[in-house]
């Protein structure tokens, strides 16, 4: 894992100093530092604080730093992308999605991939079968 190269890097993508970070999470400038040499893994409530500070959730940090290094930068410049593009043109949307998006979102590429796979597979099944509400019946259309 990761976590300090992630909050490295996401930090000096948004221009800010470990200063700046400590600050904006009530923690101690040497905290932040040996997190991100890697010489402490931050404890649950820091990790808040720091994502708060950095204004990103704590699971897209998690997602970061299961990814090859390499891959990490542009993963945030995405995301960071992608969280632009939501406070433009936000979504109106139930609990449950709500729910859902963020629990995807913690997965790793290999269950999200498997995920969307059981999901198509359960919406060709759904076409497939008319359910009749009223009857409790249903119509099997396999061909």
């Amino acid at each position: 894992m990761n976590i300090g190269y992630v909050i490295k890097t996401l930090r000096k993508q948004r221009k800010m100093t470990q200063e700046q970070i400590a600050l904006e999470a009530e923690i101690a400038t040497s905290n932040v530092s040996r997190i991100e040499k890697g010489l402490r893994q931050p404890s649950q409530k820091v990790l808040q604080k720091i994502s708060k500070a950095l204004d990103i959730t704590p699971s897209v940090l998690y997602a970061a730093s299961e990814l090859p290094i390499t891959s990490i930068p542009s993963f945030l410049e995405n995301h960071k992308s992608a969280a632009l593009q939501e406070h433009i043109h936000p979504i109106d949307l139930n609990a449950d999605t709500s729910a859902l998006l963020k629990l995807f979102h913690e997965l790793s590429p290999s269950n999200k991939s498997l995920l969307l796979e059981q999901l198509k597979t359960l919406h060709r099944w759904q076409i497939s079968t008319d359910v009749d509400v009223d009857n409790h019946t249903s119509i099997h259309r396999f061909n």
